[in-house]
């Protein structure tokens, strides 16, 4: 059995202003990491796409930022939404015709993901995007594997890279990040 998560990483916003965006929610913030802030949440772990982007598009609308929403699921799928200003602004899927097998990711635009993340690597993050999932030597053999390179070219932290709410609810605090660093919101 494959990962199940879901996460989103914020570019800008302090820990402390996303944890009282989310006050009424069942969440977990991390602290911040090279510009950014990574949220996992309770309700968008059960990975209910309405969910899944109405938590990103509200957040991004409130914080003004650029949010990566990010869904793994079973590390057979990798879906992102980029949500700026309360928009959707780009979408991606590593396998859209999953659970059948699928060699070519649909959507993900480099460009804006790279701009919204303020870097400019978008040759070596359109290969990461490209990439076929489970798909011979030159693909992914899990998604995990291919949000953790897209993580390390966008130069966001790496603790969003295999967490979600559940598991770091379970005393599995993300890598890199002390337990007692990151705030809980009910």
């Amino acid at each position: 059995m494959g990962n199940f998560y879901v996460n989103y990483t914020l570019r800008g916003p302090e820990p402390e202003a996303v944890a009282a965006a989310l006050k009424g929610r069942s969440a977990i913030v991390t602290p911040k990491d090279n510009g950014s802030v990574v949220v996992f949440d309770a309700e968008a772990e059960s990975q209910d796409l309405g969910v899944f982007n109405a938590v990103g598009q509200r957040l991004s609308a409130e914080l003004k930022c650029p949010i990566l929403a990010v869904l793994n699921h079973d590390d057979d799928v990798l879906l992102y939404r980029l949500f700026e200003n309360g928009r959707l602004v780009d979408e991606y899927n590593s396998a859209p015709a999953y659970p059948a097998p699928s060699s070519s990711p649909a959507g993900g635009n480099t460009e804006l993901l790279c701009k919204a993340f303020g870097v400019e690597n978008a040759s070596a993050v359109a290969t990461i995007l490209r990439k076929p999932q489970r798909g011979g030597p030159d693909g992914y053999l899990l998604a995990v594997h291919r949000h953790l390179a897209l993580v390390e070219a966008l130069g966001l932290p790496i603790y969003a890279v295999g967490a979600g709410f559940s598991y770091v609810s379970d005393d599995d605090a993300p890598n890199g990040v002390c337990e007692t660093s990151l705030l809980f919101t009910h």
